[in-house]
C-alpha cells in the first residue's frame, strides 16, 4: 500500500512541477508582451502609481498637511505626460517647445511639496501657454 501511494506522490509531483514550468513559461511570455507593448505597459504599471499617490494624499492630510495640493501635482504631472506624448506626435511641432514642456515637466517632478503652495499657479499658467503653443503650431 506505501508503494502505491508512493507512486501517487511521484506522480502528483511529476505534475505540479510540469505545471509550474508551463505557468512560468507563459508568465514570461505575458511580461515580454507587456514591455514590448506601450500602452499596454502604461495601462498595467498605472494603477501601482495611482495607488501610491492617492495613499500620498491620504497621509497628507490626516497629518495635517493640505493634500489638495498633492492632488494637484500629480494631476499636472499625467497633464505634462499628455502634453509631451501630444506634442512629440505632431511633426509640426516646433523642437523648441518639446524641449522646453519636457524641461517644465522634470522641474515638475522635482518640486518640493513643501513648497507646492506657491509653484504650482506657475505651473498651470506654462500648461496653458504650451496648451496655446501646440493649437496655433498646427
Amino acid at each position: 500500500m506505501e508503494e502505491k501511494s508512493l507512486a501517487t506522490i511521484k506522480k502528483t509531483f511529476i505534475q505540479n512541477v510540469i505545471k509550474f514550468c508551463i505557468g512560468a513559461i507563459l508568465l514570461v511570455i505575458c511580461w515580454v508582451y507587456v514591455v514590448d507593448h506601450p500602452a499596454e505597459k502604461i495601462s498595467f504599471f498605472s494603477w501601482f502609481r495611482v495607488i501610491w499617490q492617492n495613499v500620498e494624499i491620504t497621509v497628507a492630510n490626516i497629518f495635517g498637511e493640505n493634500g489638495e495640493y498633492l492632488k494637484q501635482k500629480y494631476s499636472l504631472e499625467s497633464y505634462y505626460e499628455a502634453l509631451i506624448t501630444l506634442a512629440e506626435g505632431k511633426p509640426c511641432v516646433d523642437p523648441e517647445i518639446i524641449k522646453d514642456l519636457q524641461k517644465t515637466y522634470e522641474e515638475l517632478l522635482l518640486e518640493p511639496k513643501s513648497s507646492l503652495e506657491h509653484t504650482l499657479k506657475k505651473y498651470v499658467r506654462k500648461q496653458m501657454m504650451f496648451d496655446q503653443a501646440l493649437n496655433i503650431s498646427c
